[in-house]
């Protein structure tokens, strides 16, 4: 039965178990100390640590890189998944009669941005799922020469379904179109090859990423960037940005062109320590062990009879673990105060999220409280 890993970062474990990372994550002591370390700067000296923390911003582009399998010049930074999608969604040059594929079942911030290009003429069309399934199969019937874009999570934060990014890639450049994936629900559970087709990659840093909220950041491949116009300018847009009052529109050649001004440098900081806890172990592992925990929840839920609507197979699956049940949002206020803390969604769906640090342990003792709680 897998432990779990890197226990000894985390100071909340007394205070019970912890299975919503799909939401939130807590941070961990190198996380703490890092950014520890930060705000002393600013509250004592140097305080104008602007130039100090530059190595840090690079640093934390380049562990994004390894992250995505790609390199720096590809990342950049914005405020959270939303922000970056939206980037996306008004740098492209949009013509009536566009196209653009989403799925019911996303998380809103992957559906708004694109929502709003109706505005322009573009049209939507939606890939009705089998049930809580999202068949790629459907997605192909729906691909046609004016489709421009499709746009999907990596793992749906409802169902914990996890996407087949290559597959999907596949289909998306047999008929030209852009692939865009939200990356908030898997990246930090597992890393992602961006190159195997992925155009737009946009994630947040605050839940499996275990960072602070307010941040986040993109992937834009060299050939999109062709083609997308920021919508958005400022200071730090542009190739001469500290000669200040040489005012040369001329934007940076990389993708840090999106970035206008000031970044959230505490929670970059964060997400520097967090990448770094995760260098510790490598992400082989901290997927396989959150896969372990993932399936341990599947088949013990199905063991007492309660309805799973996570696909099983461990190619479709990663953190999150979904039931549906009448009562859910009893069965999290029991849970709560069991000292075990998951999550309820739309007033039917109770979602359970392990990370690398849960142990099996944890997930039996959830196990065995789910059980009180539904045996009549």
């Amino acid at each position: 039965m897998p432990q779990g890993l890197l226990r000894h970062h985390f100071a909340h474990l007394n205070e019970g178990i912890y299975l919503n990372h799909a939401s939130i994550s807590p941070l961990s002591h190198p996380v703490r100390a890092q950014l520890d370390t930060f705000l002393d700067q600013r509250f004592i000296a140097p305080i104008e640590n602007y130039f100090p923390f530059l190595p840090i911003l690079q640093a934390t582009r380049e562990r994004l890189a390894t992250l995505l399998h790609t390199t720096p010049d590809r990342m950049a930074f914005c405020a959270n998944t939303s922000a970056g999608l939206n980037l996306l969604a008004t740098g492209l040059n949009w013509k009536p009669g566009d196209r653009i594929v989403l799925n019911p079942l996303e998380f809103p911030a992957n559906v708004y941005p694109f929502l709003n290009c109706q505005r322009l003429g573009v049209e939507i069309d939606w890939v009705q799922p089998r049930g809580h399934y999202l068949d790629l199969e459907d997605f192909a019937q729906l691909l046609t020469p004016r489709t421009r874009l499709v746009s999907i999570s990596h793992v749906q934060f409802l169902t914990g379904q996890r996407i087949h990014i290559p597959t999907l890639a596949a289909l998306c450049q047999t008929h030209g179109a852009l692939l865009c994936v939200d990356g908030i629900q898997s990246l930090g559970a597992t890393d992602l090859d961006v190159t195997q087709g992925v155009d737009f990659l946009a994630c947040g840093s605050h839940k499996w990423m275990m960072g602070l909220e307010g941040m986040g950041f993109v992937y834009l491949s060299e050939a999109l960037q062709a083609q997308l116009i920021p919508a958005f300018a400022g200071w730090l847009s542009v190739t001469d940005d500290w000669n200040m009052l040489d005012y040369q529109l001329h934007f940076k050649p990389d993708a840090r062109r999106f970035e206008t001004g000031t970044l959230n440098f505490p929670s970059i900081t964060s997400l520097h320590a967090s990448l770094g806890v995760f260098a510790e172990v490598g992400f082989p592992a901290i997927t396989a062990h959150i896969l372990a925990l993932s399936e341990q929840l599947i088949t013990g839920c199905q063991s007492l009879g309660l309805e799973v609507v996570t696909p099983f197979p461990a190619s479709e699956h990663l953190g999150i673990v979904t039931l549906r049940h009448p009562e859910a949002e009893y069965l999290y206020q029991a849970l709560l105060q069991t000292g075990i803390r998951a999550s309820v969604r739309e007033q039917q769906y109770l979602r359970f999220s392990p990370h690398l640090y849960n142990s099996s342990e944890e997930i039996a003792i959830a196990l065995k409280a789910l059980q009180l709680l539904v045996t009549p």
